[in-house]
């Protein structure tokens, strides 16, 4: 396997995960970010592991096997500091909407259960009024995503990576119609290939050299407490507020998790009501107080699925943007690391969610 020169875009889960994959197997790796690592989205997550919502069979499976890849790094490495598989607990849809989500998931196979209110109690005690019904899910988990991201970076600088970070990519460097670097304020910086795993800015930089990405990318508030005692394993997902806990004991809070959050609310008022929501949900043993609010930016493709891969037309240039980063970033560092690798053979997990499905006429 002979060794190439690898920037990427990005330091969020995605670029983090690219590199980790990358330096596991002997590349050359730069990763260059206009901020600091986990500075966009990936500070700015819920992030809840999860295949709750199989939109297609293809999509499920997709995710199916990025919460096995985490159960598998979480075998060959100590992530005890930063995921948690406490499975989840959802009732965020009731009645009949309850029943057609219960029946999707059964249709796909999916490893989960219907609750009633004692069995709810004794997976979270400390979860107030438990519905009569929720879908338990026991293979779910959650991330402190930023913490995650970090410790991705910080193995591959072990292994060799380099790190940049302050001065963001401005440009591609396009040559006989291979891409061959990129260009920052800092100047020129070559390489075999480069990958964009920069979040909403992917697509900016990709329509500079011709290649449309639509996006319909969508704003988020979560919100982060104070840390707390360990009192929660599961992920919460109720009507009106979705709540979890890092291992660091932070209570990870947010109203709407598709991430509808309109421009111009009042972020004060409406963090007060999220945490009130909480505090009537969960029994907490300190005083539940805010820490920080979190408004980011989720990267979501224009038919809402991942785009990962090659850039037709642009030999050298790959690209890997999506929502649900936080489910899927690891694996797809792993399986685009093994395609871009000399000799590396097209992941069948991934032949769905190419970018050129947005070129094609």
């Amino acid at each position: 396997m002979a060794s190439q020169h690898f920037i990427i875009v990005g330091a969020g889960i995605v670029g983090a995960s690219l590199a980790f994959a990358l330096t596991r197997r002997g590349q050359r790796v730069t990763v260059i970010e206009r901020h600091a690592p986990a500075a966009g989205a990936s500070s700015k997550s819920f992030a809840w592991l999860n295949a709750n919502y199989p939109d297609t069979a293809a999509y499920f499976r997709l995710r199916i096997e990025a919460l096995e890849h985490y159960r598998e790094l979480s075998k060959a490495f100590d992530l005890g500091p930063v995921l948690r598989f406490g499975g989840s607990l959802w009732w965020e849809d009731e009645g009949a909407d309850f029943d057609r989500h219960v029946a999707l998931l059964e249709s796909f196979d999916y490893r989960c259960s219907v609750v009633d209110a004692k069995r709810f109690a004794a997976l979270a005690p400390r979860v107030q009024d438990p519905p009569e019904r929720a879908l338990h899910a026991p293979e779910e988990a959650g991330v402190a995503l930023a913490d995650m991201t970090r410790w991705m970076l910080d193995f591959a600088t072990g292994e060799g990576a380099a790190i940049q970070l302050g001065s963001g990519v401005d440009s591609l460097l396009i040559e006989g119609g291979r891409c061959v670097g990129v260009r920052t304020a800092l100047g020129e910086h070559r390489a075999d290939q480069v990958c964009l795993a920069a979040g909403v800015l992917t697509s900016d930089l990709l329509r500079e050299v011709g290649f449309d990405l639509p996006m319909q990318n969508a704003a988020g508030l979560i919100l982060a407490s104070q840390p707390q005692p360990p009192i929660l394993d599961q992920v919460i997902m109720s009507p009106d507020v979705h709540f979890r806990q890092d291992p660091d004991g932070t209570i990870r809070m947010g109203e709407i998790f598709s991430g509808a959050f309109e421009a111009g609310r009042d972020i004060p008022e409406l963090a007060q009501t999220v945490i009130e929501r909480v505090k009537a949900r969960l029994k907490t043993p300190e005083p539940l107080r805010l820490a920080h609010s979190l408004v980011g930016t989720r990267p979501v493709p224009a038919d809402g699925f991942p785009a990962v891969g090659a850039i037709a037309g642009i030999a050298g240039l790959s690209a890997a943007v999506m929502h649900s980063a936080a489910t899927l970033g690891p694996l797809i560092g792993e399986l685009l690391a093994h395609e871009l690798i000399d000799g590396g053979a097209p992941s069948a997990l991934l032949s769905e969610f190419r970018p050129e499905r947005f070129s094609a006429p």
